[in-house]
């Protein structure tokens, strides 16, 4: 049941859980019907059975071979007796999904994470119902947000060492903006890699309109006219260039 989706577009759980189909309801009142006895048959239950030593004397014992079928109503009667009422079938519980885990009110968590995992182990990621995976971070104001990325790109972010994994569907950005940019100027004392001079900007190794993004390890400190003149080169053409 929980596989049908509520109006509001969730998916229902144990705690908001809506009702049957009516296909549904027909197969349970079907499995679930009390089995009826024929009023024949209900006689035959009430009456009690006729005592040995009324039996007359005169009657013996006849070989199982030798007897002769019954005719009549009572021996029509015989069959429905012989096949007792069976216990209705018990309904197969449904199975839990290994992965998640049910919540009150129809959400699901995350298969937790091992006791010994390492929060740059970019392996351990995996997408949610939707195909993505949520980042989340703070602004440079410390206002928290939320975004959906793809997992590749949840991938390289876990591996250049500019997010740490939250759970196996969720990562977190290590730096704000203006935090990142004080850490890479920090990091590289405020010298250009390129040329050896002052910098105070920001330059990727791998330009980010060739696939590269703003991470610690594809980011270096670069004067301004470094920077303005490599634009979008690879880093082994500018060095050429030099």
């Amino acid at each position: 049941m929980t596989d049908f989706l509520r109006r509001t577009g969730r998916r229902s759980g144990p705690a908001s859980r809506r009702g049957s189909c009516r296909s549904c309801r027909k197969t349970r009142s079907r499995i679930t019907a009390p089995i009826t006895v024929s009023a024949a048959n209900q006689e035959a239950a009430v009456q009690p059975a006729a005592p040995l030593a009324a039996m007359p004397e005169a009657v013996e014992a006849v070989p199982a071979s030798q007897a002769k079928p019954a005719v009549g109503p009572a021996a029509a009667s015989e069959p429905a007796a012989a096949a007792a009422p069976a216990v209705a079938p018990k309904r197969p519980r449904p199975s839990k999904a290994p992965a998640r885990t049910a919540l009150a009110g129809g959400k699901y968590r995350p298969r937790p994470l091992p006791a010994n995992y390492s929060p740059t182990d970019a392996s351990l990621l995996r997408t949610t119902r939707k195909g993505t995976v949520w980042m989340r971070g703070k602004t440079d104001k410390g206002r928290r947000w939320h975004q959906e990325i793809e997992l590749e790109l949840a991938v390289t972010l876990v591996k250049e060492r500019a997010a740490v994994i939250v759970n196996r569907t969720t990562i977190r950005r290590l730096f704000s903006n203006k935090d990142f940019r004080s850490y890479i100027l920090t990091r590289d004392n405020y010298t250009c890699h390129f040329c050896g001079q002052y910098g105070d900007t920001i330059d990727h190794m791998l330009p980010r309109a060739k696939g590269g993004h703003t991470t610690p390890d594809n980011c270096v400190c670069a004067c301004n006219e470094c920077n303005q003149s490599k634009a979008d080169k690879d880093i082994d053409e500018f060095m050429r260039e030099l």
